[in-house]
């Protein structure tokens, strides 16, 4: 389900079970896992250089994709140590080549093209399997798990070790209120469900996560998180920064998992 409030498109689909999945607590080794601190940002380690962009997220429901672009950007600015000129184009053709739909000339379809949304995890296999494609390169990743976000200890040992999570919840017509005018996103009671929506989760704090969506950075409270979040993965972008001896991540616990897949 997609609305549009004031420019800003929703586009995840509900949230798909599947069983195989891998769990993120499943690969992890407790006793290497290093002290998680209180407060973090990916960003902060980059020097808040990484730009914020819309992705298109404005005009169509390309949130899943968006997302994406937006961990990408933190992955390979980790991996090269350059900012990655992820566009608007490369976003859009790869939610209408996951939608299987036609590519067709952008400024034909801005405002024609079918817009119906993407399912999380169909995408996160997409991105496994197939890579997408930024200017003239692919880029894929080695595997992603399914994290208990309710358990926030666990949330936020995946900020921190994997380079921030994607996530997907049902957004309350209070949430677009809250953004629009700036404010905290927050649990304030029943409110009508204006639809799906994909965020990265870039950092945390005492009060809660905060998310990059629609070109912004935005807090949310804990409690907005119990209440609306209804899916979330960690990405393992590179196996191979994990094969040392005290790495906190199992990779043959994760090539197990991916060979049985």
């Amino acid at each position: 389900m997609k609305t549009q409030n004031n420019n800003l498109k929703l586009g995840k689909l509900p949230a798909k079970d599947d069983k195989r999945n891998i769990k993120f607590k499943s690969i992890l080794l407790p006793m290497l896992l290093p002290a998680i601190p209180i407060t973090y940002s990916v960003d902060c380690q980059f020097k808040n250089l990484i730009p914020l962009r819309m992705f298109g997220n404005d005009r169509f429901g390309d949130c899943v994709i968006a997302c994406r672009g937006n961990h990408t950007f933190r992955f390979e600015y980790f991996e090269q140590n350059l900012c990655l000129d992820i566009t608007d184009e490369d976003v859009l053709n790869e939610y209408w080549k996951e939608g299987q739909t036609s590519k067709f000339c952008l400024s034909r379809l801005f405002n024609s093209h079918p817009d119906k949304g993407l399912i999380m995890l169909d995408s996160l296999k997409h991105w496994r399997n197939d890579g997408w494609i930024i200017g003239d390169r692919e880029y894929d990743i080695f595997a992603f798990a399914s994290i208990d976000y309710k358990n926030h200890d666990e949330l936020k040992a995946a900020i921190y070790l994997l380079n921030g999570v994607d996530a997907g919840f049902m957004v309350p017509d209070s949430a677009m209120d809250q953004f629009r005018s700036g404010g905290i996103w927050d649990f304030t009671g029943y409110s009508p469900i204006s639809g799906g929506h994909a965020i990265y989760l870039e950092s945390y704090n005492p009060i809660g996560p905060i998310c990059l969506t629609w070109a912004k950075k935005q807090q949310m409270t804990w409690r907005f998180l119990d209440a609306y979040f209804d899916e979330c993965y960690g990405i393992v972008d590179n196996k191979n920064k994990w094969m040392k001896d005290n790495s906190p991540v199992d990779v043959q616990k994760l090539n197990g998992y991916l060979e049985e897949i």
